[in-house]
């Protein structure tokens, strides 16, 4: 939490002096639309990306590459904008796991539900789980309610 807030200060700061206007939410992954950092529950590893699009998870550092702006669709429905590249969340019917140029498709929204003490985020267009490994790969498969699918 204290991350989300450190990140949600500097994000508000950076917005300031470049004297653009954003709304922000200090909240965890599980508020409305507002900058997250989503920490898969099995590994504590971090949702992380760069600028080539690949995304992995690495232990927390407080980067802008593990800050996420997720924008309520509604019905429990984001889409995940990287603070950093500006590149939005996106998957395939592989399974791959990587962030493209926003555009609202069905590939880069991902539904929200809870499994208790953790949110799974399952792929519109595919139907299959946000994942992880304690290698660090994030991919996309068919849910099955363990902790490396579970996100805070």
């Amino acid at each position: 939490m204290k991350l989300v807030k450190r990140t949600a200060a500097l994000a508000a700061s950076t917005a300031v002096l470049a004297g653009g206007l954003t709304f922000l939410s200090t909240g965890s992954a599980s508020a409305a639309s507002g900058y997250v950092t989503l920490t898969n529950l099995a590994t504590s590893r971090v949702l992380d990306s760069n600028g080539n699009g690949n995304v992995y998870t690495l232990g927390a550092n407080g980067g802008s590459y593990q800050v996420w702006w997720a924008n309520d669709e509604g019905n429990e429905t984001y889409t995940f904008k990287n603070l950093a590249t500006g590149r939005c969340l996106d998957s395939n019917g592989d399974g791959k796991v990587y962030t493209l140029g926003c555009n609202g498709g069905n590939y880069q929204k991902w539904v929200k539900s809870w499994g208790g003490n953790g949110a799974f985020y399952r792929n519109v267009a595919t139907g299959r789980y946000l994942d992880s490994n304690v290698n660090g790969d994030v991919y996309a498969i068919g849910g099955n309610g363990g902790n490396y699918q579970k996100w805070n």
